[in-house]
């Protein structure tokens, strides 16, 4: 009787202690890797709901800085914030217009822009399985998330955000006086695809994002101060797409600069009974442009119906194709994005539909087309990679503004930067076609649309030894001032005294008027980047 209760005895003492074993796996398990069973639903990191407060557990978020250590957005402890912590925006990089592009972090309305974009790695999602984690986890120590490093410089950020008005001039065919139009800014490195600097107007304040009458306030406004206008704005390009154009007919063969239009051949064309007429030789170029007109001078004075010519030549099977090089969608076809590591909205050709029906991309729209109109919709981060090939001698590297992740506790500078990456792997075009590109830019700056009536202080922008080429574009609307661009790029190295690009910067506003009113904003920015050091060298 007695063996049989000891050997009873011993036996409920061992189901006791494998009850007590698995029990203790269990509230391991959970405390190690936040979930209740295995590949279960995480207890306590990830999202958050609205209004509720992350368990004790959870890594402090981690800092967003610029690429000089300059923080920008961080944690800090607040016993009056709802959940004892409160998310701090730097008010230098809001009032410079980094707002749209941080986004924020909001218990009300969750993640946007880079705070969504790389929530996992600010959040310690990310590093949740490494062994400091485990041991943090086991041992209730702090636990903090990763910090991103931008590639966002942000003194050369302020003094965009400065100019961007300041230097642009104003009056008659140019955005009215005192105005603030919507639009965008960007300086990329165009070796790298690192961007240096990103302006987005109208902006917003994520330090106010969870106050409800500034909630509605900016969810209301009709110029879209949560959109970053530099990445999902998109607009017509206006003649800055000639650019696309010039690159698909020199890559082809189809022309040289030096081929020429007569004097008909670049004022007139009819497509399909459709007369197109280059208005603004009438307007603007009577008795200074002379015929036969070279595709060089036709690029430089924007001449609608020659690049209405060259698109129809070429065909829309090639025009197509080269657009589609740029990441740019095509219905029907399969086009990857360029990608980039924040919100963006992939530019288009042409719209699906038209009037409810398929869309015919027959040649009336290829001429439109070809000169900047038609159905485009292209973002300034687009016009950006366009402008960027150009300067790289063709190699579009795909853009960026995160520059590193660094873990908590380890020194920035033992973590390498990001890698350049190279879209589609290899050339969107020659070499040769480039430096071909840039020398017409450097012709806009010289005798074209980039110097005409721009004469500051009795200089103009040519002579100040930035050696800027671009583009301007005026995207006509259907109604009000038509939308204004200048892409460009500095040195241009078909410029006497010029060299290898370092910066390229795109400029794109909202009804602002002629795009040759911005030329000035993006010289100055320039001088102001290499008077300070603030681009890499040639």
């Amino acid at each position: 009787m007695r063996e049989r209760i000891n050997r009873d005895i011993r036996r409920l003492v061992n189901v006791l202690i494998v009850i007590f074993v698995a029990l203790s796996a269990v509230a391991a398990y959970i405390q190690v890797s936040n979930r209740a069973f295995f590949n279960g639903p995480v207890l306590a990191q990830g999202p958050y709901a609205p209004l509720s407060c992350p368990p004790k557990a959870v890594p402090l978020r981690g800092t967003i800085y610029d690429r000089n250590g300059i923080w920008l957005a961080r944690t800090v402890p607040d016993p009056n914030a709802t959940c004892g912590y409160r998310r701090v925006y730097n008010p230098v990089a809001v009032q410079a217009g980094l707002g749209p592009l941080l986004g924020y972090f909001s218990y009300k309305y969750g993640t946007a822009g880079i705070e969504a974009t790389y929530n996992d790695q600010l959040a310690g999602i990310e590093y949740s399985t490494t062994l400091q984690d485990f041991e943090a986890r086991l041992l209730h120590k702090p636990r903090y998330g990763a910090d991103v490093y931008l590639t966002i410089d942000l003194r050369l950020q302020e003094a965009a955000n400065n100019l961007y008005n300041q230097s642009a001039l104003e009056g008659g065919v140019c955005q009215p006086p005192g105005s603030n139009p919507p639009g965008a800014l960007i300086v990329e490195d165009p070796s790298t695809g690192e961007i240096l600097a990103l302006v987005s107007r109208p902006a917003y304040d994520p330090n106010r994002i969870d106050d409800p009458a500034y909630w509605r306030q900016i969810t209301s406004d009709p110029d879209a101060p949560l959109l970053d206008h530099a990445t999902q704005g998109l607009y017509v390009p206006g003649s800055t797409f000639k650019t696309v154009t010039l690159a698909a007919a020199l890559d082809t063969g189809l022309v040289s600069l030096g081929t020429t239009f007569s004097r008909n051949q670049a004022i007139y064309f009819t497509v399909n009974g459709q007369h197109l007429v280059w208005s603004d030789y009438f307007n603007d170029w009577r008795g200074v442009v002379s015929f036969p007109l070279s595709v060089e001078a036709a690029y430089a004075y924007s001449d609608n119906i020659a690049y209405a010519r060259l698109a129809v030549q070429m065909g829309a099977q090639t025009w197509l194709n080269y657009v589609g090089r740029f990441g740019i969608a095509i219905p029907g076809r399969n086009v990857p994005p360029v990608p980039f590591d924040a919100p963006y909205t992939q530019s288009r050709a042409y719209n699906p539909t038209t009037d409810g029906q398929p869309t015919t991309f027959d040649a009336n729209l290829l001429a439109s087309s070809g000169f900047g109109q038609g159905q485009l919709l292209i973002s300034p981060l687009t016009m950006t990679e366009i402008t960027s090939a150009v300067a790289a001698n063709g190699v579009l590297w795909d853009p960026h503004v995160v520059w590193k992740v660094v873990p908590h506790g380890v020194n920035p500078n033992d973590v390498a930067p990001v890698s350049p990456v190279m879209y589609g792997g290899g050339p969107v075009f020659s070499a040769q076609t480039a430096a071909s590109i840039r020398r017409a830019m450097w012709a806009v700056a010289t005798y074209g649309t980039g110097a005409a009536g721009l004469q500051r202080n009795g200089v103009y922008p040519y002579q100040t030894f930035v050696y800027m080429g671009g583009k301007t574009g005026t995207g006509q609307l259907h109604s009000g001032l038509p939308q204004a661009w200048w892409i460009s790029l500095a040195p241009d190295d078909q410029a006497p005294g010029g060299g290898p690009a370092r910066l390229v910067i795109t400029i794109s506003k909202e009804h602002s008027g002629e795009g040759a009113c911005q030329v000035w904003v993006a010289n100055d920015l320039y001088q102001y980047a290499f008077d300070h050091h603030l681009a890499p060298s040639g």
